[in-house]
This record gives structure tokens, sequence and C-alpha cells, in this order.
């Protein structure tokens, strides 16, 4: 589990010394004052200093790539160290209480996270029977095929929590690494790269970072409330990769499907009691009697720029296979590794 600290004020009632779960975590998630060790917010030539300045303290490049088969190559970015405000300020998004209030998080280790979602050809080494299958306006293929969402680059989706805890087990098993979902602190961390605003980017320039829910998606849900101004082409999930990066070099956090992160959903401000005391649970039979349900971030091609926010939040049950959300992974950068 990643080591992350959190301020949330005196509204927070379990912030005082250890949290709630300062034991079983064994001092991963504290509280603390905010302290000013990077600026924030930050722009990107500064995000990516503070990513360089953890390279050069990890002896690393900003990325690294594991070739896990032939032609199927995991890339791996680099996220360093710091201090943000977590979660949304008062008027950005209304209709979406749950985003407040804002807790300042501190990511107290850096992280390897992949460049993009899981693609389809990534899990189908894991589990080569897997088929993302294709979306069409009612699922039964009544109007047609539908359009494919199986396609190699394609993000996988249909995938509940507890087969993306078992992949994350397994490609730790065949590389080494300790790869797990993100918690949701470092999920929103990763994805503002800095940034304080609703997206990464400028609304008018969120075409060009994000697959959101624009006038293509009227061939697949004529009814769908969607930006009339843009289309994109992409009439469901877009190949991996294809839309601009974020400062720290991390493509589709926002749009192209929504990821499953490890964290319990619980209501802000923020505390350690989302994070789940044992990151193996990757099946029903090991989850405790109320496993309840799990954080869901970026929004996709389905969603409309406000569901695609850095601060915008979705939550299904752990064995829930949904049809536009997928996930991604992240590892411990340790030194010389």
């Amino acid at each position: 589990m990643g080591d992350l600290r959190i301020s949330c004020g005196c509204r927070c009632l379990a912030l005082r010394g250890t949290c709630l779960l300062g034991l079983l975590l064994a001092g991963a998630v504290t509280c603390l004052p905010v302290l000013a060790e990077n600026p924030w917010p930050m722009n990107a030539d500064q995000a990516q200093t503070l990513q360089q300045e953890a390279a050069h303290q990890l002896a690393s490049g900003t990325e690294k790539a594991l070739e896990l088969a032939p032609g199927i190559t995991l890339t791996l970015v680099l996220v360093p160290t710091g201090q943000f405000t977590m979660g949304a300020p008062d008027g950005e998004s209304p209709l979406d209480p749950d985003e407040g209030p804002q807790s300042q998080v501190r990511i107290t280790k850096p992280f390897w996270m992949a460049r993009c979602e899981v693609t389809n050809q990534l899990y189908r080494l894991f589990d080569p029977a897997h088929d993302s299958r294709t979306i069409d306006t009612n699922w039964k293929d009544r109007v047609g095929p539908g359009i494919g969402a199986n396609a190699d680059q394609q993000p996988v989706i249909r995938i509940s929590w507890y087969e993306a805890m078992s992949f994350c087990r397994w490609l730790s098993e065949r590389t080494g690494l300790a790869f797990r979902l993100p918690t949701e602190p470092e999920w929103e961390w990763a994805c503002r790269a800095g940034t304080a605003s609703p997206w990464q980017c400028s609304a008018d320039d969120l075409f060009r970072y994000a697959n959101y829910a624009d006038s293509s998606v009227a061939s697949v849900k004529p009814w769908a409330l969607r930006d009339a101004a843009h289309n994109d082409g992409e009439r469901v999930s877009a190949a991996v990769g294809k839309y601009l990066p974020n400062a720290w070099g991390l493509c589709d956090l926002h749009g192209n499907v929504a990821e499953w992160c490890s964290s319990l959903y619980r209501p802000y401000p923020y505390t350690a009691s989302a994070e789940t005391p044992d990151p193996q649970i990757t099946d029903a039979s090991q989850a405790p009697v109320d496993p309840g349900a799990r954080v869901v971030r970026g929004g996709s091609w389905d969603d409309r720029p406000l569901r695609a926010r850095s601060a915008a939040r979705q939550s299904y049950q752990p064995d829930l296979r949904v049809y536009n959300v997928g996930f991604r992974v992240v590892c411990p950068a340790l030194p010389g590794k």
C-alpha cells in the first residue's frame, strides 16, 4: 500500500496522531500539519522537476518498460512524492457533494504507475478466455452487432475489482515487483500532476487529452448527454495512449474507461479507514462479511467532462463487471529498480 499522510483540520474526528488503521498499516498512513515541500498547485515545469528529482534520488529514469511477452510491454511512469489538495472545492460540481470537504494529503513514497490502462492484450496473458465483448444500445445485439471493445490495444473492461486484484497478484509473481491497484489519493495525485483545476488541462483543450462523451457517442446512445462541440471519432473506448499525456507522462486518466482503485468508498474528508488492511484480497471468499463498494475514478467514453474531472468519484460493489470500467496498476519505486 502506498504511504500517504493526511491533514483534514478540525473537521476530521479521527485525525489526531495515528489514524484509524494506524496499527494495521504500521504507520503508513498518518496525519500531519500541511508541510510546504512542493508548491501547490504546480505548473508543468514544476511538476516535471519534482519527477526528475525523484528519478535522480532513485538512480532511475522517469519511465521504464517491462517486457511481459514478445511484443507486449508494460510501460511504467514514475510518480514522485508530494502534497496536494484532494477533492473538489465548493462550487466545482454542486451535484456531487461526495467530493468534499477537501483534505491536504501527502504521498510519502514514490511509486510507478502504468502509463496507460491495462489492455485486452495484456490482460489475456493472465486470462486468455476473457472477452470485453461489444457495446451497443441494449447490450443484446438486437439492433446490430455492436461496437467492438475487445481489440488488443483497447482497455480491458468488464473486470471486477476482485479480478483486477488477482491480475495484480499474477503480475507481481511474473515480474518480482509488488503490483497492486492505486489508492484513491495516489490516483488523484497522479491524475492532477500538479494541477488544482477540474482537469489537468483547460476545458477548451480537454478533447486533446481525454476520450469522453462527445458527439461520436450518439451512434451508440442517441439520448445520451454529450459535448456536441467535438467529435473524436471514437464511439466507445479508444486504443490506450491515443490522447495527450499529463505533465508526468500518464495517459487516459481522464476518460476512455473509468478505473478501479483499491480504496473503499467512504465519505470525505478522506481518512485511512478507506484503505483495506489486506491488499491481497483477490476474491469474495477472502473478503470481510461486508466488503463495501470500491472507488472508481476518471470517467469514461460514456461520461460528460464533468464526470471525468480529477476529483470526480464513483463507486461499485467489488464483484461487479462494468461495461466502462477497467484499471491500471502501480508498484513501489525502489532505489536502483
